[in-house]
């Protein structure tokens, strides 16, 4: 089985329509979407259409609960729109009854096996489905019971890509596709489990139009426009 793995993609249209050019050249069975479709970008609605039409596998992220919990809940939207811009609002404002429905009924983890591999899939910690983050540097000896029953374990929510073995298992996040964080670009990941062979991929996209939304619906929010960019060179 080959898999095509990404997270992370908050509402950033510019990279995910790249994302889809460059996967289309790419033999690949399925593709698995480890969440956070909402959040920091305005194109959360159109993103979720592809990936609906497409088949894409996704799981719940930390920011999708967010949105849902804000949806009917409108201190809460308020006090994630002071936090993270105005993405929130406009997602509730665009939103389809049919992908309100579909964010609503995400699972927080997927587990697989094939080729005598099983793998377990969630967006932040095997320990904190949705709020866990594993880092570079993370002491991965708190997965233990993880790491020894899994071949691969693929999480996402720290934005920043990971390929670290332990015990049985080999750790994995695929980087965010929306909102690079470590410098080395927008990715996501391609796994052959039949060969054991895992391979980066960078997107490029324009991020120059992308601040011009951000410019339109957040004007003066420079936080959200400067993690774009964070320690690029």
């Amino acid at each position: 089985m080959k898999l095509i793995v990404f997270s992370d993609i908050h509402g950033n249209k510019y990279s995910y329509f790249q994302f889809l050019k460059k996967i289309s050249k790419i033999e690949y069975d399925k593709v698995i979407f480890l969440g956070d479709v909402v959040g920091y970008y305005y194109s959360s609605n159109e993103i979720i259409d592809s990936m609906r039409q497409l088949n894409f596998i996704s799981l719940l992220g930390n920011h999708d609960k967010y949105f849902l919990e804000s949806y009917n809940n409108p201190s809460k939207l308020n006090n994630l729109t002071k936090k993270y811009g105005n993405s929130y609002r406009i997602a509730k404002k665009q939103i389809s009854d049919a992908n309100l429905t579909y964010l609503r009924s995400l699972e927080k983890k997927l587990e697989i096996e094939s080729e005598g591999k099983k793998l377990f899939f969630c967006h932040g910690s095997p320990n904190d489905l949705l709020e866990g983050r594993i880092y570079p540097d993370t002491d991965l000896t708190m997965f233990d019971n993880f790491s020894l029953k899994y071949d691969y374990i693929f999480t996402g929510n720290t934005h920043h890509k990971l390929e670290k073995k332990h015990n049985k298992a080999t750790f994995l996040n695929p980087g965010s596709l929306g909102q690079q964080r470590d410098g080395a670009g927008c990715s996501f990941i391609y796994i052959d489990l039949n060969l054991s062979e895992t391979k980066f991929n960078k997107v490029n996209y324009d991020i120059e139009e992308l601040e011009k939304e951000i410019d339109k619906y957040d004007k003066g929010n420079e936080k959200i426009k400067k993690v774009l960019r964070r320690k690029q060179i």
